[in-house]
């Protein structure tokens, strides 16, 4: 990796502008573009099946989004769009020669971990989830391992680089779990983290309206993380808050607009919204169908209509233009 930064964009000052021209919903042709990923043998893992789609028995309680080949999907497709996001870079950590020992928490399918494995061969790269999803082909510098990041952390070597992404679904207490990291990291090492607000969807342009199936969608299922001990209303200033006060020294924050759909005129942002949209598509059942039933008392026929809503609005009916912010924030522990 270049220890130059790349020159990323932060798009979240100016508004975002639909596109009002004939084509501007292409692309919603309700074919997946979702890689999928080898999974390890069916016989040493144990699920339980609810609503239709299948939970890992482990993070029953933990965890509240399915482990299914669906959601396998759809966890690569979001490693895309923040490929997008990112100018095609897997990190932004300026390091000038490869870093030695790499955490990444939350691994999910292990598409991070691995990537990151094959462009850095000097590193070694660990991979750490509750579910084992994680591919049985590996790169000889990537391992993945099972276990609780909320539980004392264990490991034996100390990191260079920690990467986090979307945990705001499993963290509990992130003061503690950024602090572990601290505790882990050697002097001068990074940690670089990415996470999405779970407030009610954002528009620029008044027409998203107060009773839109994306806002009731958004403020029930965040009040349901909300009621199981997670905390989906936290801001980008709280992050970096949490970040100094466990001894970060904040380095760079970038803030993206992230569409639902396919609607902005911007020729990047139009391409980021569709492939929001197409995660959207089994996003939103994964989010919320087990916190709107089994929590806000819907049941399975009322919180699949909600959804089924709420992919009509990125996918282009209606005309709503909602988006919601996307932080990746890039932080030192001093030397």
């Amino acid at each position: 990796m270049s220890p130059s930064e790349p020159e990323l964009p932060d798009n979240s000052g100016a508004p975002l502008i639909a596109d009002d021209s004939s084509d501007a919903d292409e692309g919603y042709d309700g074919t997946s573009v979702a890689s999928s990923t080898q999974s390890l043998t069916e016989s040493i893992l144990s699920h339980i099946y609810e609503n239709g789609r299948r939970y890992h028995s482990k993070s029953v309680g933990r965890y509240h989004m399915p482990s299914d080949e669906t959601e396998q999907d759809r966890l690569d497709m979001h490693h895309h769009m923040f490929l997008e996001l990112l100018g095609g870079e897997l990190s932004i950590a300026p390091f000038d020669q490869d870093p030695n020992m790499v955490l990444d928490c939350g691994t999910g399918t292990g598409i991070w971990a691995l990537d990151y494995g094959d462009y850095h061969p000097a590193s070694t790269v660990i991979g750490i989830d509750l579910a084992p999803i994680q591919p049985s082909y590996v790169y000889p510098n990537v391992r993945f391992e099972l276990d609780d990041l909320e539980l004392d952390w264990t490991f034996r070597e100390k990191f260079d680089l920690i990467h986090s992404r979307n945990m705001s679904t499993g963290i509990k207490n992130f003061p503690r779990y950024f602090k572990q990291m601290f505790d882990f990291l050697n002097p001068g090492g990074y940690v670089e983290m990415s996470e999405h607000d779970m407030n009610p969807y954002h528009c620029d342009d008044g027409t998203v309206p107060e009773d839109s199936a994306i806002l009731r969608w958004a403020r029930l299922t965040a009040a349901e993380m909300a009621k199981a001990g997670l905390c989906p209303h936290y801001t980008v200033d709280d992050y970096q808050r949490m970040l100094t006060d466990a001894g970060f020294e904040i380095v760079k924050t970038l803030t993206f607009k992230v569409p639902g759909g396919g609607w902005p005129k911007d020729k990047k942002m139009k391409h980021i919204g569709l492939i929001s949209a197409e995660m959207g598509k089994s996003g939103f059942e994964s989010y919320s169908k087990s916190l709107l039933v089994n929590g806000a008392g819907l049941s399975p026929e009322e919180a699949d209509k909600l959804n089924q809503e709420c992919i009509d609005i990125i996918t282009g009916k209606g005309g709503q233009h909602a988006y919601y912010f996307q932080w990746h924030i890039l932080a030192r522990k001093p030397e």
